[in-house]
Formats: C-alpha cells, structure tokens, sequence
C-alpha cells in the first residue's frame, strides 16, 4: 500500500480504467477513486472501453467517464487498473496504458498481478479495496465518493446476500451509510428499476432455461438475433445467470450470450461447493469460486459440454 500511494503522489496525469463490460464494482471504485484524485490535485481520467451501464446513471459524476475512442490525449503517467482481473480485460484501453506504469487493484483469485504494483485481496469487491485505498492517500470519504463505493459492494454481494460478505464488508457498509448513503435507493437503482426488454428476455430465460438434474446444473443462452428481436442489449440481461440459479435443485447455473461478431459470453455461478472460477479458466476466464466469466469462440453447444464434463 505504501508503495502504492507513493506512485500516486509522485505522479501527474493519471489514467484510471476498468474491466470490458463494466459492472457496478468496477465503476464504482474507478469512479470514486476519480474523485479521490481529484481532491489530491491531480489530473485524472477514467478510461473505458464501453459504455456505462444504465443503472448507475444515479452516481454523482457518472458523465466524466470517457469511452477510449474519445481520448485524444495519451501523456499518462501513470494507469491504474480497478477490478480486472487480467490485463486483457481492459480491452482496447491497453492501447493508452501501453509503456507505463500500473498499478493492479483487484479482488478476484485468477488475478495474475499483471501490475507494476499490485493490490490484490481476496474480499467481497473492489470497492470493499478502494475503500482503504482512500483512506491509504489521506481523503475523507464524501457522499458521491460513499455513494459509488456502495454501490459496488452491493453490486458484488448481490445485496449482501453472497457467501463473499465478511465483518469488515459490513463495517465499511455501516460506515457509509454513516456518511449518507441510502441503501434502498442504491438498491432500487441497481436491482428494481428493469426495462420492459429486460423483464421479456427474463421471462423467455425462465421459459426456455434447461435443467440437468443429474449435475444439478441449470443453463440458458441467447442469440444475438433472439435478444434483438426482443428488443434487447447485453444491459438487459445483468442478473439472469443468478435468477435461474434460483431453481432449488439447481446448484450451478451458466448463462451464455451471443455477441454480434459471434462470440459467446458465459456467466456462471454456483451456489454451495462448485468451484466456476476453475471451470471459466477452461475457457480462458475467471473470477471467483462461486462466480466467475469468460468470452469463447467455441459453439453454445461445445461449452455447454465442456462444462458438463466438468460438474
């Protein structure tokens, strides 16, 4: 941590970025570590590659993300990296932190410290990290900063309901609340407010999702062309692979989207003693024991049986 806050104090002009297809978590510790920075004086971008989910346009200085292609000065000294869990997650931003210092911030088990400097625990967010981040550089935590910081957390523990809740991720929780963060509004925010595409492509993964009892496994996925014709994107999809795992035999659930160049992107989730991280390395990806990602060129149906294997 030392180290690292000396390599924030010495440097000027700072990128700042997170994982392709940001979630809650990575958002809302780029965001508030933005924020950060700026109180310190320094000159700072958060840098992704695309665009900021829907429902966090309630976080206070959401509009300052900047999508790479909008990004014409590349002077950084020095890039930090939040909730990635590899280097190639951050997409098309390695193009702007190429040649230059990063620090690695990041909680999930497969990171590889990619990082000239890496900060990787094993808790329930990133934001749970950056929270002591902040703390680390010396700025009091306000409410915009608080706001993003839960927001996080909540995303990542899915409401505190995730066996990654410990003591400490309720303490910080506690202590932004203390600050003026409302949990039911961050709450409505992230989980209650869906759009009409959203609640269609919910009810046709109830309907079509397939069940093996024998692996106690629950899988579903859609084509690009299905989550057009019902009216969709990739946003409108956030939170189905935990849905459908709440089948109660089901102890494993992988949801499978198809992108409009072809590749798949798989989701699983397990809910008692299945470890996905290990079965999304298979494919190249990763996370966590019992949540984890990964992006393959392989058929649905390849996957599906590779996965199959596996249980």
């Amino acid at each position: 941590m030392k180290l690292m806050k000396q390599k924030i104090e010495e440097s000027k002009k700072i990128i700042i970025t997170t994982h392709v297809n940001p979630d809650g978590d990575g958002i809302g510790a780029g965001l508030a570590l933005l924020m950060a920075l700026k109180k310190m004086g320094k000159t700072a971008e958060f840098v992704i590659q695309d665009s900021v989910p829907k429902n966090l346009g309630f976080l206070a200085g959401i509009k300052e993300i900047k999508t790479a292609e909008n990004i014409k000065v590349k002077d950084f000294d020095l890039a930090i990296a939040v909730d990635a869990a590899t280097y190639e997650r951050l997409g098309c931003v390695t193009e702007l932190v190429k040649g230059i210092d990063l620090i690695n911030i990041d909680h999930h088990i497969s990171n590889n410290a990619y990082g000239n400097i890496n900060l990787i625990d094993n808790v329930s967010s990133a934001c749970e990290i950056m929270y002591g981040v902040i703390h680390e550089l010396g700025i009091e935590i306000d409410l915009p900063m608080g706001e993003a910081l839960y927001a996080g957390i909540v995303n990542d523990t899915g409401n505190f309901a995730h066996d990654n809740v410990t003591k400490k991720t309720m303490e910080i929780a506690a202590k932004l609340i203390g600050i003026g963060v409302k949990n039911s509004k961050v709450v409505r925010e992230l989980f209650q407010n869906k759009s009409y595409a959203a609640l269609k492509i919910m009810g046709n993964a109830l309907s079509k999702m397939t069940f093996v009892p024998e692996k106690k496994f629950v899988y579903y996925y859609i084509s690009y062309e299905e989550l057009t014709k019902l009216g969709g994107s990739k946003e409108d999809t956030e939170g189905l692979v935990e849905r459908i795992n709440s089948l109660e035999d089901s102890n494993v659930s992988l949801f499978l989207r198809e992108e409009k160049n072809g590749t798949i992107k798989g989701s699983m989730r397990s809910k008692i003693d299945t470890d996905v991280n290990a079965i999304a390395q298979i494919f190249g990806g990763g996370g966590h024991y019992k949540a984890a990602g990964f992006s393959s060129e392989l058929t649905p149906e390849t996957i599906i049986e590779k996965v199959l294997e596996k249980l």
